[in-house]
């Protein structure tokens, strides 16, 4: 399909949807004119038969276009991966020799919205493992969901439903700065979860520091997550893996409520 025929179809649509509340914002305003006296049974019967008729003709002109598009389909619907999966996604998109076939290229955009250095001579070499042990700590049994080395080290711990262990992060943390403690490399952890919490075994303070210096980064979902995949989407040259990256947003958006942002202020009121 060429692209002029898909800005055809958007600014077709734009233009239906225009129509559509303009014609309902007329009746509305109609209605609110005469709500100073009385609205009559007519009106009331002509506002609500032009939004009828409005809708019938949006969802005409959505099946019209489905036929092509299939705007409510959606892989992930099928799925429906838990948190442990999505990780797998993670580690996926990160891995330059997978089957995406993008190379680095996910990792480069990643790494650059963390302020990580992106050298391409360790990001094409990149390792990713999932449930990557800890070690060089006093808890040796700590798995972290997402561990790659490329030149610095970046983990990813991913809270959706569940909670987090006793002094987990903490740990995690600890792990990097065992492995980087030479100065030689840097380290980095996400924090990722609906609304962006902070793990709750590292104390204000000490986040404000780790988040100052790059070492520690609390994600939303909704937010920094979707960023980055969006970033990804709009850079891949594979139209299956857009297609794919575009259905996860889309599943994220409607799985995962949006919770409020996290606030310290919110969190000390509560208690």
């Amino acid at each position: 399909m060429s692209t002029i025929g898909k800005q055809e179809r958007v600014k077709q649509n734009r233009t239906e949807l225009e129509q559509f509340f303009a014609d309902v914002s007329t009746r509305l305003h109609q209605v609110d004119d005469a709500a100073s006296n009385s609205v009559s049974r007519v009106q009331l019967d002509t506002f609500f038969r032009v939004v009828g008729h409005n809708l019938a003709a949006s969802e005409k002109s959505r099946l019209r276009f489905d036929k092509k598009l299939a705007t409510s389909f959606n892989v992930f619907h099928f799925i429906e991966p838990d948190e442990n999966r999505l990780s797998d996604v993670l580690a996926f998109l990160l891995t330059p020799k997978e089957t995406h076939g993008q190379g680095d290229l996910f990792l480069r955009l990643m790494f650059n919205q963390l302020g990580l250095v992106a050298d391409a001579k360790h990001t094409q070499r990149a390792t990713v493992r999932r449930e990557a042990a800890t070690h060089g700590i006093l808890n040796s049994r700590r798995r972290m969901d997402v561990l790659v080395e490329a030149g610095a080290l970046l983990a990813i711990e991913n809270k959706i439903d569940s909670l987090e262990q006793q002094d987990q992060v903490k740990d995690y943390l600890e792990h990097l700065h065992h492995c980087t403690r030479d100065g030689s490399i840097r380290a980095a952890l996400i924090y990722l979860s609906p609304n962006g919490r902070p793990p709750k075994s590292v104390s204000q303070s000490e986040i404000e520091l780790l988040t100052a210096s790059g070492k520690l980064h609390c994600w939303s979902y909704h937010d920094q997550l979707r960023e980055w995949l969006e970033c990804c989407r709009q850079e891949c040259a594979a139209p299956k893996i857009r297609a794919f990256l575009s259905d996860l947003m889309a599943y994220i958006e409607a799985q995962y409520q949006r919770e409020p942002v996290y606030s310290p202020e919110i969190e000390d009121y509560e208690k």
